[in-house]
């Protein structure tokens, strides 16, 4: 698929803006790309990806090997994502430190607008009530919804280094990265696994050896992760697209309580919804009054982008 210049530093952004999400425990990579309207097209490419790939490269059909598999997309999106973990992890960990009401607001907002953008994606609904209850529909949501605040209900786990558990990290985390609404880095912090996986990869651009085996297992597990998750996400999104879309919708709906902007804690050990607060004094509270103001701008942003989005699909 030819792509203009305008079209590839589109793509670019939108894995930076997935990137910034993997960063942050509690915002999800996938939520990004489907807001930034690159969900489908990323999985297929991911499930097209074979062992031909490396037969075509070794035989120097680099050309062919583009084409066919899509890497003109997937360059520029993996290129924006580890773009943006490498450069902007040292700013989004101080702005979740000093800024948290601003950060979590702002992405509240972006799945806010998540949420309305995928239910208009939903083609057959049936609105009668005896046919919602007995519905695949709800089941799927419910299921989604119940996975998230299951996620969030479990307590953080002690930091790990062991090699093979590292290994399982990086299948469970991408699977989740995978899923809008399931935050992987969220996931790494339930697993003890966060704080080694951000050290070991300052570690790695430092060129410290030590740390090799670690980030190798990390990825080894990641990969097959992709493969074979990919493959069972397209074929759900190409077979029942409604009922993926109302699961995804419940993963979404799910996470929203983890990005709640005004907290007592982050990721603490109290009971599922008791550090959530409202701001005394609503729009007499300045704390109030900012948070409101970037969800605002979560929700616009979200809308600019779909517009953006929708403007380069006709031109294609």
């Amino acid at each position: 698929m030819k792509r203009h210049v305008i079209s590839r530093f589109s793509i670019f952004l939108k894995g930076m803006a997935m990137g910034i999400a993997d960063i942050i425990p509690g915002v999800s990579g996938g939520t990004i790309a489907i807001i930034t309207g690159v969900y489908e097209e990323f999985l297929a490419t991911l499930n097209n990806i074979d062992i031909k790939l490396l037969k075509l490269l070794f035989k120097g059909k680099i050309k062919k090997v583009w084409k066919k598999y899509n890497l003109n997309f997937l360059s520029y999106l993996l290129l924006g994502i580890i773009s943006s973990i490498i450069i902007l992890s040292h700013f989004i960990t101080f702005l979740i430190t000093q800024y948290p009401v601003i950060l979590w607001s702002f992405f509240f907002g972006l799945i806010l607008a998540g949420i309305a953008i995928l239910f208009r994606e939903i083609k057959n609904w049936n609105l009668k009530i005896t046919k919602i209850l007995f519905s695949s529909h709800l089941y799927f949501f419910v299921f989604g919804l119940a996975i998230a605040i299951l996620v969030q209900t479990l307590k953080p786990g002690i930091n790990e280094t062991n090699t093979i558990y590292l290994f399982f990290c990086g299948m469970i985390s991408i699977t989740a990265m995978l899923l809008p609404g399931v935050s992987g880095a969220y996931i790494l912090v339930l697993l003890g696994a966060y704080e080694t996986l951000l050290n070991t990869l300052k570690e790695v651009f430092k060129f410290n050896s030590e740390y090799f085996l670690n980030f190798f297992s990390f990825i080894m597990g990641a990969l097959l992760s992709i493969k074979l998750f990919s493959k069972l996400l397209t074929w759900a999104y190409k077979n029942h697209k409604d009922n993926t879309l109302l699961c995804l919708i419940g993963f979404m709906i799910g996470s929203l309580p983890t990005l709640w902007p005004w907290k007592t804690e982050q990721f603490s050990n109290e009971t599922f919804l008791s550090n959530l607060y409202v701001p005394n004094g609503y729009f007499l509270n300045i704390e109030f009054i900012k948070g409101l103001l970037f969800i605002i701008i979560g929700i616009i942003f979200v809308l600019i982008l779909e517009y953006i989005s929708k403007k380069n699909a006709t031109k294609k």
